[in-house]
């Protein structure tokens, strides 16, 4: 089996409680998306666990971000979530999953889950969707900085996304 990354989406967000809704949303996207509905329980229940861990563990007063990443690779989807939040344990993984933590790839650390791609297929075998160039809405500055959020956006954003959760 190849270890070769076959797909990448990923979702940044701040470590507030309404990043757990939104998680599960990214998830039921990508994975239709990916027409992968049979993985969709299972991934939005680990997903919005990780997430809410890294919730949990935040500073309320001042948040950090964290990006949500969904990886097909060899026989598994892989749900990733960057942080920098020290000090937190390991995820515990759910039956049939794998878990884990690692070095982020800009600092920080990377928690993981591992689910089997059901029916045995490989991440190759996955119809995926066609997608041509994306392009950004946002003005990316030339110097390479990331773009800031605005706080007063983002919180406008997240009470109207918590008024969908039922």
């Amino acid at each position: 089996m190849s270890a070769r990354t076959s797909q990448v989406d990923d979702l940044r967000l701040v470590a507030q409680p309404n990043a757990v809704l939104c998680s599960e949303l990214f998830v039921r996207l990508i994975l239709s998306d990916w027409s992968l509905r049979p993985l969709l329980d299972q991934a939005k229940t680990a997903a919005a666990r990780l997430v809410g861990a890294l919730v949990d563990a935040a500073d309320p007063k001042a948040p950090p971000f964290l990006t949500l990443r969904l990886r097909l690779r060899s026989d598994v989807l892989v749900i990733e979530v960057d942080h920098e939040l020290a000090g937190l344990p390991a995820p515990t993984p759910a039956p049939g999953e794998r878990t884990g933590v690692v070095p982020g790839q800009t600092g920080g650390v990377t928690i993981w889950c591992e689910l089997p791609l059901p029916g045995g297929m490989s991440a190759g075998q996955v119809q995926l969707p066609r997608r041509g160039d994306r392009r950004t809405l946002v003005d990316e500055p030339v110097s390479g900085e990331p773009v800031g959020a605005d706080p007063e956006v983002l919180e406008r954003l997240l009470s109207r996304l918590s008024g969908w959760s039922g």
